[in-house]
């Protein structure tokens, strides 16, 4: 069977209006369908970039992916080193890369290849040529911290799709220099405890007779 492909694109700039005009109540979290057979996903970085040193892009974007792990104890990415590869496609090596491109308002987009409910290769590009990135907490100006963006995106590589709540890391719209999305929220929390459960500890022994 051939491996299916799926494109989700990531965070538009939206104006403030958008976000504010939010009255009704938010719905769960959206499950994009298929996951990983385990709770972790080795991932390689391209950490090459117009912004900024290749090694500040590189701890932005494992501090993103550590988002998962470090707030939810559910699912674990796992930094497997450097990559010089550029393109994103079906090769069993999930990718981190900046391109200098552009795809429409997108501020970053998920690919990822599936068969059936298996999860098989995921790659992330944050559009370089589109937007400027910045890392850290302070010093941003008309753009994005990677930390927040890969955050989002990460969890669209575990298996999440958009939530309808504009509080939600996995929310499909994103200020400028906003640094609250690499917080998770509690929708983000219960989605992908929903794709992998976390391990209930075995039950007690029964029925055992204590003889003297």
């Amino acid at each position: 069977m051939r491996p299916s492909i799926r494109c989700c694109s990531a965070w538009i700039v939206v104006a403030l209006v958008v976000l504010t005009g939010f009255t009704g109540e938010p719905r769960a979290y959206v499950l994009s369908g298929p996951k990983w057979p385990q709770p972790q996903m080795p991932y390689y970085v391209n950490s090459a970039n117009l912004d900024m040193p290749e090694t500040v892009a590189d701890a932005a974007v494992r501090a993103g992916a550590e988002t998962w792990a470090l707030q939810t104890s559910a699912f674990r990415f796992l930094n497997a080193g450097p990559s010089s590869k550029t393109t994103n496609t079906n090769d069993g090596i999930n990718l981190v890369m900046f391109r200098n491109g552009s795809s429409g308002s997108a501020i970053a987009t998920t690919y990822w290849w599936y068969d059936g409910s298996r999860m098989l290769d995921a790659d992330i590009v944050f559009w370089d040529g589109a937007f400027r990135f910045f890392a850290g907490t302070s010093g941003c100006s008309g753009g994005f911290y990677i930390e927040d963006v890969a955050a989002h995106e990460f969890g669209h590589a575990l298996g999440l799709g958009h939530s309808t709540s504009p509080t939600a890391t996995m929310y499909p719209a994103a200020f400028t220099c906003d640094s609250s999305m690499r917080s998770l929220d509690a929708d983000d929390i219960s989605g992908v405890r929903a794709l992998y459960p976390p391990e209930l500890p075995p039950p007690p022994p029964t029925g055992f007779r204590i003889v003297k």
